[in-house]
């Protein structure tokens, strides 16, 4: 038989997992630019999340243009993250 605590206290566990697995499922959703769809692409153009060189980044490409959370890319037809980076960079004249 279960008694008050031990109800009250699975009660408060449930409520806690409920509440932090969206925000957790949230950040990863919002981390990744990338859709799966494009990942042949991704991996042709040795696509990164991150771009090894701060001057180099999605951001400051040519064919890069700014959106709300991630970019499009008018080479990969898709959304990249703006600090991202690929083999197709190309300077903003």
């Amino acid at each position: 038989m279960l008694n008050r605590r031990t109800i009250l206290r699975r009660g408060i566990q449930v409520l806690s997992i409920a509440t932090l697995v969206p925000l957790s499922m949230r950040g990863a959703l919002a981390a990744s630019c990338s859709d799966p769809a494009s990942e042949s692409l991704r991996t042709s153009l040795n696509y990164t999340e991150a771009s090894p060189s701060a001057a180099q980044t999605c951001s400051a490409c040519a064919f890069f243009t700014a959106a709300a959370d991630c970019g499009n890319c008018s080479i990969m037809s898709d959304k990249v993250n703006p600090k991202g980076h690929c083999d197709s960079w190309a300077a903003r004249s």
